[in-house]
C-alpha cells in the first residue's frame, strides 16, 4: 500500500507524499530494484523546466499526478478542505514541505535480506536518525 497523489487533502489521515513507487512485471508494489519493472506512482517534484507531457517513458510522471493540471515543472498546488464544524475563525494554517533521505518502507524491507551490504547499511541507518527536514513552509490566516 502507498499514499496516492492527491488533488485535495480532505481528511486528517491524508498526506501528500512526493515519491516514486515501483512495481513488478506482475503489477505488485516492490522496493527491490531488481524486481522493478516500472512505476505505479512517480510524483517526485519536477525540475522547473520539466514538461511532463513529453517526458521519456523511464522518467515519466505516473499515477494521479499525470491528471493533476497544476503538478508542473517547479511545483505543485494542493487544496486543503478542512471541516472546522461550528468553530469561528480566523484560523492560522501552516503547511510544511519535508524532505527525508530514505523512505521508511525502503529501509524496513532491507531486513529480509541476509547480505553483508544490507547488514552494513542497516547498521548505519539505525545509528543516524532519519528525521525529516523542513525545506519550505507557509502560513496563512483563513477567515470563516
Amino acid at each position: 500500500a502507498f499514499e496516492p497523489h492527491y488533488l485535495a487533502i480532505e481528511n486528517p489521515d491524508q498526506v501528500q507524499i512526493y515519491e516514486s513507487i515501483m512495481q513488478t512485471a506482475e503489477g505488485d508494489v516492490t522496493t527491490t530494484l531488481l524486481r522493478g519493472a516500472g512505476y505505479v506512482k512517480n510524483n517526485r517534484l519536477l525540475p522547473a523546466t520539466f514538461d511532463k507531457t513529453v517526458a521519456q517513458d523511464d522518467i515519466a510522471v505516473r499515477g494521479g499526478a499525470v491528471e493533476d493540471e497544476d503538478f508542473l515543472g517547479g511545483g505543485d498546488r494542493i487544496q486543503y478542505d478542512i471541516d472546522v464544524g461550528d468553530a469561528q475563525g480566523p484560523f492560522i494554517l501552516t503547511v510544511e514541505l519535508l524532505f527525508q533521505s530514505i523512505g521508511y518502507r525502503w529501509a524496513e524491507n532491507l531486513h529480509q535480506y541476509e547480505a553483508a551490504e544490507t547488514t552494513r547499511f542497516l547498521e548505519y541507518y539505525e545509528k543516524v536518525p532519519n528525521m525529516p527536514v523542513v525545506v519550505a513552509s507557509g502560513t496563512v490566516e483563513v477567515r470563516h
